[in-house]
């Protein structure tokens, strides 16, 4: 029973390591949010342009770009 705990709190720590390094080269982000999507070349919307300095991407291509990442892993 310990093994599985153990391994299940080494995932949960690598989740944590993996959202902070995110949340850290986000933060570093150096540029203006574009006003369009670099995807699918739809506005992206003010609100998540002003609370994500830098952003390139709309909520729906972004997703898209999270979930593949997370598939060919």
């Amino acid at each position: 029973m310990s093994d599985e705990a153990d391994r299940a709190s080494e995932r949960e720590e690598a989740f944590r390591v993996g959202a902070l390094a995110a949340q850290a080269r986000r933060s570093s982000h150096v540029g203006e949010s574009a006003e369009d999507c670099a995807v699918c070349d739809e506005p992206i919307p003010e609100a998540r342009r002003r609370a994500l300095p830098g952003v390139q991407t709309c909520i729906e291509c972004q997703a898209a770009l999270e979930f593949s990442t997370r598939v060919k892993r």
